[in-house]
């Protein structure tokens, strides 16, 4: 590839090039990493939120960089290659490394979803769906990747950068699979990860507030979410929740949205809602006058909107709906999602461990509990540190307002004082609700156990499936729902009657 190529793609995201020589080099490859440059590739200089490859710009050409990318002013009197200046580096970086990888995404049917909950849900039913079907599907997500056949657990990001996903895409052609369905979150979006992307099928399943911290503000996080719209193919839909997005911000087309709600507009329309422990069933009515009855695994008023939302992207992808509700039916669920915590029954309560750390999702959960539990709701739970503080006194509130007895602890405090997290929390407790602030999280755990009587039931909220908590830069081993049944087994096992 010539710089004057790699100039045609990035079209008006060019402000200037600095050519001294006036050359038109080859370009070996495109690189982002410096530990990954190699002679005669062409650099993209990234501003991240830990460290500016722009600084390295005289090492980067002494290391064989055969042009420079950047964004931000490159002061040196020793830079001889030529510099291409963007508007955004991140959005280059998606660019070029799609065009390097040859666009897999043309050669895939792909799927990607957005919202402030529900995302993992939704693509991981999509992929159970389509391994119904023999469908060979790749998936990127919170709690695990596939990617043609090779499973890793807990990534790091939702959504990974651009070259890893050009990887993932490229690795899923090669391996000859048909299927590309990936979680979008807002800080992909925002930070154009997924730029050089577009989909056959764009969901969005709700926009509550969340991630404030990074987002200017909640009008800059709803218009965020709305942008994977324009990553759509010319011939893509867009899946909708009508009864949480307006349809009216969505650039399309009405015929190119397919909508899901309980709303009488929705072209699927939940009806008749019935939920017990094992699960739920509901009728759907379709946009063809049909109606046609649902069991899921699946506990929730959330998660019947989370299984319309999968019945009409399949019906995008033009299955019959029929046998994607079959194929519905068994599914169990992602780990963290609601889970109950099957070793507590024997003693009469019942636990359960959910992801839920935004205030909307902390009130679902707890909502979908009461439905459940003819005793208490005792409720442990905490915030994550480093992240939007302006949540905390919300989910405080909706703790007070939902369960019965409420114990605060740590989440992730990251490198945040714990207590202050916790205080923050306790601004929206109401006094006149039981509470206890126990900041070691197995003690906070234990607590919740010991109190809970027959037909009560302890919902620990916030970590869901992650397998560490995270306390300044050190990872430490604790997953939820294993802690739970180490109390159990340690503490309780000698009150079950033999």
């Amino acid at each position: 590839m010539k710089l004057s190529r790699v100039i045609e793609l990035l079209g008006d995201l060019v402000l200037q090039t600095v050519n001294l020589d006036g050359t038109n080099p080859e370009i070996s490859s495109v690189a982002s990493n410096s530990r990954f440059l190699k002679p005669n590739d062409l650099f993209i200089c990234i501003k991240g939120a830990y460290f500016d490859s722009h600084v390295l710009a005289e090492d980067l050409q002494e290391k064989g960089a055969i042009a420079l990318i950047a964004e931000d002013p490159i002061v040196s009197n020793q830079i001889r290659i030529p510099i291409i200046y963007v508007r955004s580096s991140r959005k280059a970086e998606a660019l070029l490394f799609m065009e390097q990888a040859d666009h897999p995404y043309e050669k895939l049917i792909t799927i990607g979803v957005t919202g402030t909950n529900g995302k993992t849900t939704v693509t991981s039913l999509v992929k159970h769906v389509l391994d119904t079907f023999e469908k060979n599907c790749s998936l990127v997500g919170t709690v695990v990747n596939y990617i043609a056949g090779k499973e890793s657990r807990n990534p790091k990001n939702t959504t990974p950068g651009a070259p890893t996903l050009a990887k993932y895409l490229k690795k899923s052609v090669e391996e000859n699979y048909e299927y590309f369905v990936m979680e979008v979150s807002s800080h992909a979006l925002a930070m154009h990860r997924v730029s050089g992307m577009q989909f056959d099928v764009a969901a969005i399943t709700n926009i509550t507030r969340d991630h404030l911290d990074f987002h200017e503000s909640f009008e800059d996080y709803y218009a965020t979410k709305l942008r994977l719209f324009n990553l759509m193919k010319p011939s893509g839909k867009a899946v909708v929740n009508a009864d949480r997005i307006n349809i009216a911000n969505i650039p399309l087309q009405r015929d190119q949205i397919l909508t899901y709600g309980f709303g009488d507009e929705s072209d699927y329309r939940i009806e008749n809602l019935e939920m017990t422990r094992s699960g739920m069933y509901f009728d759907i009515a379709t946009p063809f006058g049909s109606t046609q009855k649902v069991y899921t695994r699946l506990i929730g008023e959330h998660n019947a909107y989370n299984v319309a939302a999968v019945i009409a992207i399949m019906e995008a992808l033009n299955y019959d709906t029929t046998h994607v509700i079959e194929a519905i039916s068994t599914f169990t669920g992602v780990p963290g999602r609601f889970e109950f915590v099957e070793e507590a029954s024997k003693y009469g309560f019942e636990v359960v461990v959910d992801f839920a750390h935004t205030p909307d999702a902390l009130e679902k959960l707890l909502k979908t509990a009461r439905r459940l539990v003819e005793g208490r709701i005792i409720l442990v739970f905490g915030a994550g540190g480093n992240a939007d503080k302006g949540k905390r006194p919300l989910m405080g509130e909706v703790a007070s307002r939902f369960s019965d007895v409420v114990i605060l602890t740590s989440d992730d405090p990251k490198h945040e004082d714990p207590e202050e997290i916790l205080k923050d929390i306790e601004e929206g407790i109401s006094k006149l609700k039981p509470y206890l602030i126990i900041p070691d999280r197995k003690e906070a755990i234990s607590v919740g156990l010991t109190l809970a009587n027959r037909q009560d039931m302890v919902v620990i909220a916030g970590r869901g499936h992650e397998e560490f908590q995270v306390i300044d830069d050190e990872l430490i081993p604790f997953n939820d729902k294993e802690m739970v049944k180490h109390i159990l087994n340690e503490k309780f096992r000698r009150l079950i009657k033999r």
